[in-house]
């Protein structure tokens, strides 16, 4: 919205703007237009350090798997028309050819009419053999013969060249996620580097005059800086080739200069703090200084998140979180994460989730869409999702919360009662065994270890 008005001053600007609110689909759909399409550059990597990057381009398999046809057992390599007759009442007497056939053995003796070579699994056919004998159906007859009571048929317990993998065959398309499989197929083709997307460099900074580093002393009113180390891996989890700044204070031309510094280097830059409308928030007015179009959103319908701020700056995204740690990691779970795992050339990330009933009613404002953190108890008639009740400053509300609700913006509350689709925040539901709900209370602790130690898991 644009305002004809002339305001007083910096403060009055900073306060109109906060205040145009835009719900989370309008925000997000102007955070990706700005950015989105662009391109995803590739970098060689070698196979061992591709685990989890997404490949940049198709890879084609430059070579036959196996290469060569191989037996798929311990036996025999013969001529499947030499055993045409054979029987349990009619065994077939063969001569052993004097060469043994074992795995990297290159065969020199074609098998001949009448005769046969002992092969062990994986070796080489030899020329003339067209099928395997297992050693469990064949019987001594002498120092250089064997009997064989079964018919064999062409292509028996082989395995033949490119039966796997066919040279020049599609092996993995652009945009595969490489796991454990995917590098086991690389490896069998021999295939050392691969073409993979680059992972978006991001800068953290935590800001404000209250935040101490983990491991220096606390000072008289300051906090240690939780949020630095929490965005900082989330950004790893999610594609990012993370690096955290440290915290600065808030002094806005001290802060400017860290921003410029961070942008000349990075591909997105991500803050913490600062995007409030108080006075000693002078994150999003660096903003405009950056670089265009500047601000794309200073304020959305969330809760909890409402102060966040996306902005874009000569093409890299600029996101400041709210300061709060649930308000940080929510908004940048839900708006953030798709955003870099795009740049990252991932995919949209598949979270699981699950139905589980709400025992209670769950208060709601109107306008925003909320989210609630729930713990997850076994009822007698499937899950039931307990909110945690703890407040956006809260640093414990996600280690203690096995997913989260959404209460849509429309909606003033959540009904007691109502079922309710919960996102889990790991792959699979781990339901406690013990759940105890109540304030804080030191000897409990003494009890729930003594549990825990026993192989039940607790939740208080």
């Amino acid at each position: 919205m644009t305002s004809t008005r002339q305001p007083k001053d910096r403060q009055t600007i900073d306060q109109d703007q906060f205040l145009t609110i835009l719900s989370r689909e309008n925000a997000l759909a102007r955070f990706e237009a700005a950015l989105f399409p662009r391109a995803v550059p590739g970098e060689q990597c070698g196979l061992a350090d591709a685990l989890g990057r997404a490949l940049a381009d198709d890879v084609t398999a430059p070579i036959d798997v196996p290469p060569f046809d191989r037996s798929n057992v311990d036996g025999f390599a013969v001529r499947s028309a030499d055993l045409s007759s054979a029987g349990e009442a009619t065994p077939v007497r063969m001569i052993v050819n004097d060469e043994v056939i074992a795995c990297g053995t290159q065969p020199v003796r074609p098998v001949l009419s009448g005769t046969a070579t002992s092969i062990a699994t994986g070796g080489p056919v030899p020329r003339g053999a067209d099928a395997i004998v297992m050693v469990e159906h064949t019987q001594p007859a002498g120092a250089r013969a064997i009997e064989i009571r079964r018919a064999a048929s062409p292509g028996q317990f082989i395995s033949y060249a490119g039966s796997d993998i066919a040279r020049g065959e599609a092996l993995l398309r652009a945009g595969t996620i490489i796991g454990s499989r995917e590098t086991g197929m690389l490896a069998a083709c021999g295939i050392s580097q691969v073409l993979v997307a680059r992972r978006p460099r991001v800068a953290i900074i935590s800001t404000g005059d209250e935040l101490v580093q983990p491991g220096s002393p606390l000072t008289p009113a300051s906090i240690y800086d939780s949020n630095g180390a929490i965005v900082t891996a989330a950004i790893t989890e999610n594609g990012g080739e993370a690096a955290f700044l440290g915290a600065i204070p808030d002094d806005e031309p001290q802060l400017e200069a860290a921003m410029r510094e961070a942008l000349k280097t990075s591909d997105m830059l991500v803050l913490s703090g600062g995007t409030s409308k108080g006075a000693g928030d002078v994150s999003h007015r660096i903003i405009a200084r950056l670089g265009r179009p500047g601000i794309i959103a200073h304020g959305v319908a969330l809760k909890p998140g409402k102060p966040l701020c996306l902005a874009v700056c000569d093409g890299k995204p600029v996101v400041i979180l709210p300061g709060f740690p649930t308000s940080a990691m929510f908004t940048f779970h839900d708006m953030i994460v798709p955003v870099l795992r795009r740049m990252a050339g991932l995919p949209p990330r598949s979270d699981a989730k699950v139905s589980a009933k709400v025992p209670v009613r769950i208060a709601s404002e109107l306008g925003r869409t909320e989210f609630v953190m729930v713990s997850l108890v076994e009822g007698a008639d499937g899950l039931v999702a307990y909110p945690t009740g703890k407040g956006s400053g809260a640093i414990t509300s996600f280690a203690q919360a096995e997913g989260l609700l959404r209460i849509d913006a429309l909606a003033d509350q959540m009904p007691a009662g109502a079922e309710a689709e919960v996102t889990l925040f790991t792959p699979h539901v781990r339901v406690p065994d013990l759940v105890v709900v109540g304030s804080h209370c030191t000897g409990l602790d003494l009890v729930t270890a003594q549990l825990s130690r026993a192989g039940l898991s607790v939740r208080s």
